[in-house]
């Protein structure tokens, strides 16, 4: 490792962003700490106070990691078809994918809690934002839904899809019959379509 001297601001700000991952990956967000982050890149605790304003900054900023990295497998899937449903289908899969490959970085990023009364950053707002849009365009396209109803509808399969995960995550998926999650997800974006198409057809509406 370089001398202290020799790591600049934005060199000291990446190296405890890696520590920090690495202590979340390893021991999840309770294994956190300024100093168990100061130990493994040679520093003393303080010196993190010198780059972020808390441990909650740095905490969200390996959050926006997270989530800019989950976006590109999603983001992938959905460009590798046309078909809107597959598309869906290929968005969640991708989704929970992740959610088991990087169990303790994703939970992170929503078992992370301010201070309350602290409003959380906008960035991670956009981020979240980024990931539900994503579904928006190819839900839009088989169900027909549009303005507030497309936005419910979006909300609801990213909270099926997210509930599903941490059903897995946290061993619970016998409540649900023990089925393998991209079962659950597959059959959830499924039925959730063919009952959001029938509510919003023109043949249910004139009925």
């Amino acid at each position: 490792m370089a001398r202290r001297s020799e790591h600049t601001r934005e060199q000291l700000r990446d190296l405890m962003l890696e520590a920090a991952e690495q202590l979340i990956v390893n021991k999840g967000l309770a294994g956190l700490s300024a100093r168990a982050i100061a130990r493994q890149i040679g520093y003393t605790p303080g010196t993190i106070y010198l780059v972020f304003a808390n441990l909650d900054d740095l905490i969200l900023q390996v959050n926006a990691r997270t989530l800019d990295r989950l976006r590109l497998p999603m983001q992938a899937a959905v460009a590798a078809t046309d078909d809107p449903e597959q598309q869906l289908l290929g968005a969640a899969r991708a989704y929970a994918d992740f959610a088991r490959g990087h169990p303790n970085l994703w939970r992170a990023c929503f078992e992370h809690r301010l201070p309350e009364g602290v409003a959380g950053p906008d960035f991670i707002d956009t981020r979240i934002a980024q990931l539900v849009e994503l579904i928006m365009a190819p839900l839009a396209r088989v169900s027909g839904a549009e303005g507030a109803a497309l936005d419910a509808a979006a909300q609801s399969l990213w909270s099926g899809v997210h509930g599903v995960c941490i059903l897995t995550l946290t061993g619970k998926l016998h409540m649900v019959g023990g089925q393998a999650t991209e079962h659950l997800t597959d059959d959830l974006i499924t039925h959730y379509l063919a009952g959001l198409v029938s509510r919003t057809s023109p043949a249910s509406s004139r009925a």
